[in-house]
């Protein structure tokens, strides 16, 4: 299943290298030119990233709004590109707190890496519904009565955490029996090399 990914840039070089380093197969890529596109972008669409240009930052304005769709939607992993001589743009890192700041030139093949790792750090198995399932003594739901994206993605994280604990778990239960194992194994040997060097030392007496 491909991650849903915004890009925020207006220069084509930079659009064209997202193209490449984010495959359709991997990636749903969609590209905005300013950050009403990417506020439209995300009324539509539950992005798991979003990768912004400094250059679009501002207007302090257009940027509380961003900031309060991100809040709304559980603080997305945002990745920040700039360059060393471009304006600061206010206080943007603060308002933010991007997952990881870019500063070109880079090598893409580390923010490809970022991106995926900050998206599959929050996924979990596909299997989890979307749909809330129905409570006894409550009535039935409508088909399209799905959660909003920022619950959904709150339930998405608390069963991540179980999963991770359980794995965690069978982890050290499989560690504790493998040592068990090799302890009796290890016994037995000694078992078997003590009783050979009596034998040997009978037939020599």
């Amino acid at each position: 299943m491909a991650y849903n990914l915004i890009a925020a840039e207006t220069s084509p070089a930079l659009r064209k290298l997202y193209l490449a380093i984010f495959p359709p197969e991997q990636f749903e890529l969609y590209l905005a030119s300013n950050l009403e596109e990417v506020s439209q972008l995300l009324e539509t669409i539950n992005s798991e990233a979003l990768i912004l240009s400094s250059n679009l930052l501002e207007s302090t304005e257009a940027l509380a709004q961003l900031q309060a769709r991100l809040t709304a939607d559980s603080r997305m992993p945002v990745f920040l590109v700039t360059g060393s001589f471009e304006p600061s743009g206010g206080n943007y890192l603060d308002w933010l707190k991007p997952e990881k700041v870019f500063i070109k030139p880079f090598y893409s093949e580390n923010l490809a890496q970022a991106v995926r790792e900050a998206i599959e750090k929050r996924r979990i198995p596909d299997t989890l519904p979307e749909e809330l399932p129905e409570a006894p003594g409550t009535q039935t739901p409508t088909s399209n009565a799905f959660l909003s994206p920022a619950l959904v993605r709150e339930v998405r994280l608390l069963i991540q955490q179980e999963v991770l604990e359980a794995e965690r778990e069978l982890e050290k239960r499989l560690r504790s029996s493998l040592l068990n194992e090799f302890k009796k194994n290890n016994t037995n040997e000694n078992i078997e090399a003590e009783k050979e060097k009596n034998e040997q030392g009978r037939k020599k007496g």
